[in-house]
């Protein structure tokens, strides 16, 4: 099987916006390091532990559609998920090239990503109980990402910092699951996960909600600047987004997810840069 193969399942398209979750927590830290920073996040928050989580939940998932930022999956490699594990424990191992923080960030995101995708493990994985699904990768991609770049440049962790992790986390509890939207079917009522618990309407309402209530909890703590009014013009236009794709939620779901994620994602970097 062709390395190719391997490399496509830790969907290398997610780099960029898996780098922005992390560096919005770098940029915020009073004690900003250098380039080598964005290193050891690009190697070990983007390409180590999400694409080894990417490749253990394909494989575990037996992927042989379209998935978030893979529409079009290679054949099954026939170790993916060793070798996401693998990945997984090289970004631990790599962490503990800076301090003890970013090791236990580190583990414990690799420990959340083996519950929640492990099938056949001796509990019920996270995957499959409908609402802890959401939780763990928006507080994965939130405040665990967010925690990560904080803490890559030794600042210690402050109230601060988790207030404003958990800012995110809200946020990306209601952007997340629109990627489950086009792998959903207008007729199938089956229960896998928390968007079709919910349902993709009220899913993407839900999504409103919590955008604009991100909004909120940021702009208490911001001051106005060039990166701030681009931050709120991109969440302020997610609001609008997902209520009107509330509307018809299958019509084009993956360009609007794409479209919906664009936007979220640059407005964060604005709102990272412009602080």
């Amino acid at each position: 099987m062709k390395l190719a193969h391997y490399i496509a399942f830790t969907r290398p398209l997610s780099v960029p916006v898996t780098l922005t979750m992390a560096m919005t927590g770098w940029l915020a830290s009073p004690a900003r390091g250098g380039i080598g920073d964005i290193g050891f996040l690009v190697v070990v928050h983007s390409i180590l532990l999400w694409g080894g989580t990417n490749a253990f939940n394909s494989a575990e998932d037996r992927d042989d559609g379209p998935v978030n930022l893979l529409p079009n999956p290679p054949p099954l490699p026939p170790h993916l998920a060793r070798f996401g594990i693998a990945l997984m424990l090289l970004a631990i191992a790599a962490a503990s090239a800076r301090n003890l923080s970013c090791v236990v960030l580190v583990a414990c995101a690799v420990a959340l990503s083996i519950f929640y995708s492990w099938r056949g493990a001796p509990w019920r994985r996270g995957k499959d109980i409908p609402g802890v699904d959401n939780l763990i990768n928006a507080a994965g991609c939130g405040l665990g990402s967010f925690c990560l770049g904080w803490c890559t440049t030794g600042a210690p962790l402050t109230t601060s910092a988790l207030y404003l992790g958990v800012a995110w986390t809200v946020c990306l509890f209601g952007g997340m699951p629109t990627a489950q939207i086009f792998q959903l079917r207008r007729d199938d009522h089956a229960v896998t996960n928390w968007t079709s618990w919910l349902g993709a309407a009220r899913t993407l309402r839900l999504g409103a909600v919590l955008f604009a209530l991100h909004f909120a909890l940021i702009a208490r703590v911001t001051t106005l600047g060039i990166g701030t009014i681009i931050w709120g013009i991109g969440v302020l236009g997610a609001v609008v987004h997902s209520a009107w794709w509330s509307r018809d939620p299958f019509v084009e779901p993956y360009r609007r997810m794409l479209r919906q994620m664009t936007m979220l994602t640059t407005a964060q970097l604005a709102w990272a840069l412009g602080g």
